[in-house]
């Protein structure tokens, strides 16, 4: 899976942004809320860097995003929470598109939208025909011009959920 974590930004003296790792200590100006917020947010991106199972390592770095948009709408004026990997799709000489993951497995659709600087959001779904695991549909599609971080759903096969079995035998009286 490709980095893809959280930094810290606000705009300096000189006009210039500066932004920190969530691990470093934070301005002091900034309220102790706020710099506890960050410092939990740090510490769910050390542990979706520190998971070896790929499945899992998505799950985690979908509710990381999910997290960081909350946190980032909350922030003062000045301040904002930047994707650390969006500087790398700077540097490229052509855009494409967004990429098309239709077909793909849950995991390898993840990674590419990722390592694009895009962001993911997984819905899941069992009505599809397709093999579990393997995304259906995404929005927006593939080739569109939508610039990273844009958020990009995929629809993902998962088996139907598993009927509630209640723990007590009723019996109905006539």
């Amino acid at each position: 899976m490709s980095e893809s974590y959280w930094r810290f930004c606000y705009v300096g003296a000189d006009g210039e942004e500066i932004c920190h790792d969530l691990y470093v200590p934070v301005d002091p100006e900034v309220d102790e809320v706020l710099k506890g917020q960050l410092k939990e947010l740090g510490g769910l991106q050390e542990v979706v860097g520190q998971v070896t199972d790929s499945a899992l390592q998505v799950r985690l770095v979908e509710v990381l995003d999910e997290a960081a948009a909350r946190l980032n709408l909350g922030l003062p004026e000045g301040f904002v929470l930047r994707r650390a990997d969006v500087g790398a799709f700077a540097k490229k000489e052509q855009f494409f598109g967004v990429p098309g993951v239709v077909g793909m497995t849950h995991v390898d659709a993840f990674n590419t939208l990722r390592a694009e600087g895009y962001g993911v959001k997984t819905v899941w779904e069992w009505t599809s025909p397709a093999e579990e695991n393997t995304v259906t549909d995404q929005s927006p599609t593939g080739g569109s011009f939508n610039l990273p971080p844009t958020v990009v759903n995929i629809w993902v096969r998962t088996l139907p959920p598993e009927p509630d079995i209640p723990d007590e035998t009723e019996f109905l009286l006539e």
